[in-house]
């Protein structure tokens, strides 16, 4: 890769550019030291390149200003106080910080993550000082649970799905509550609204094999064995690709129309229901928009929280779906 050692190449210039008791580098002086700590020969126009992204390099964010001093025939910082390794970290840069150590947090128990605890533990610290410095109070929240329920099983399905392992489920689905066992092949393992879930292929002794979604927190046991599988072709990227949520019926997806009030025109252009919308037609009254999916509970669900604000067009079963629904749920009130 090009660009490989950039980055211990920007620490080297820098380390470099700050020696105190050196004088200030020529760019043969940095080639030299660059190359002999790299242990590679690195070329002037390199050093050169690097100097400029140092300087502009909006992506870096350095903005380092270098100059070459003709007096002291090298290169030095204006500021006699600058270095990269000083650059304050701005308000956006610590909430991302926070977002990212928020989701680590969240697998801290697993194995592959358990090794890492002290350092997270520590940039967690370090992240929440920071903010405190720049506020006086919190600014982000992350609307993540504390723990995802079922996190326990994580670590042996990973193992099952890079190893083709077969696995040996006791699941309690949602809807009948009954216990079951499942012979399953892993294939991906998806996240969505506060649940993890595992896309695998349930192996069933009489009935035709097919895919399932495995909700972790529904999970009682789980049994990785020594037996593989033979992996078939399957998309993971486009898995759900017109799906709302992760319930699969079976079903083709179809087009659907949506009539929304003009007052929720830039929540729906902000806030897109699904990557397949776009806008049909605009007048002053409401919004067409045409989104193509598969009808499930998830996207029916959906379509009753945004209330009034919303009425489907097309196609006439979902309509009449949702009209049902809104009565049952209406007479509740009677």
């Amino acid at each position: 890769m090009q660009n490989k050692y950039a980055i211990s190449r920007y620490k080297l210039i820098d380390a470099r550019i700050i020696m105190k008791q050196r004088n200030a580098p020529s760019l043969i002086d940095l080639v030299d030291y660059v190359s002999e700590k790299l242990e590679t020969l690195i070329s002037e126009s390199t050093i050169q390149k690097d100097i400029y992204a140092m300087r502009f390099d909006q992506g870096l964010g350095f903005f380092a200003p270098i100059v070459f001093d003709r007096k002291q025939k090298g290169y030095i910082y204006t500021d006699s106080d600058y270095s990269i390794n000083k650059i304050a970290v701005s308000a956006e840069d610590l909430q991302g910080l926070e977002l990212a150590i928020g989701i680590l947090e969240q697998f801290k128990d697993l194995p592959a993550i358990k090794i890492f605890d002290d350092a997270i533990s520590k940039i967690a610290t370090s992240i929440k000082y920071n903010m405190e410095q720049n506020s006086s109070s919190k600014i982000l929240y992350l609307d993540r649970p504390k723990r995802y329920m079922g996190i326990e099983f994580l670590n042996d399905v990973v193992d099952a799905i890079r190893n083709r392992k077969v696995l040996k489920i006791q699941y309690k689905s949602f809807t009948k509550g009954e216990l079951k066992k499942h012979i399953v092949h892993p294939y991906f393992v998806k996240e969505y609204n506060g649940r993890m879930y595992l896309v695998a292929k349930d192996i069933h002794p009489t009935k035709a094999s097919k895919f399932l979604t495995f909700s972790f927190d529904r999970m009682i046991q789980l049994l990785n064995t020594n037996q593989t599988f033979m992996e078939e072709e399957m998309d993971p990227e486009n898995y759900f690709q017109s799906t709302i949520g992760i319930s699969l019926t079976g079903k083709n997806p179809e087009k659907i129309i949506l009539k929304f009030d003009i007052s929720q025109k830039n929540y729906v252009q902000s806030q897109p229901l699904h990557h397949s919308q776009k806008i049909i037609k605009e007048t002053k009254s409401h919004l067409l928009i045409e989104i193509f999916v598969v009808i499930n509970y998830e996207f029916t669900s959906l379509l009753l929280s945004l209330k009034d604000n919303v009425t489907v067009i097309k196609p006439l079963h979902l309509a009449k779906e949702i009209k049902e629904m809104a009565l049952k749920i209406a007479q509740r009130y009677k």
